[in-house]
């Protein structure tokens, strides 16, 4: 059963990842909503995000900030960074793990223009 709140929406788009020790990944973003997105990396990548796969440090969730570009289907880019915090980190197979992402803050007012995006495309065509 769904116990998400707001609707993930569907994409393939790279984004970096920069880790509270200043270290920066790229990897790919898989969904977004207003409140947070997923993202798919490696477990090497997946272990300088959350060490050891730990996404809790000192009592307090792992924040990292995200640099997305995300464009319209008009091809206008739009690009979002946000500080998070990471929700989960799961494993898919052997190599591949998904984290999941709560944003913390949205950068220059970008939410409003993130929630136009996914209303966007949930629209009927």
């Amino acid at each position: 059963m769904e116990r998400r709140l707001y609707q993930r929406i569907p994409v393939q788009v790279s984004a970096i990842v920069t880790t509270e020790d200043g270290v920066r990944i790229k990897v790919s973003a898989v969904d977004v909503s207003s409140d947070g997105l997923g993202i798919e990396c490696n477990i090497k990548q997946r272990n300088m995000i959350t060490p050891g796969g730990s996404f809790v440090r000192d009592g307090k969730p792992v924040s990292v900030f995200v640099d997305l570009d995300l464009s319209e289907r008009d091809g206008h880019p739009s690009k979002i960074v946000a500080k998070c915090h990471v929700a989960f980190s799961r494993r898919m197979s052997s190599d591949q793990c998904k984290i999941g992402l709560r944003y913390a803050d949205i950068e220059n007012n970008s939410h409003e223009w993130l929630v136009r995006f996914i209303e966007k495309r949930l629209a009927p065509n």
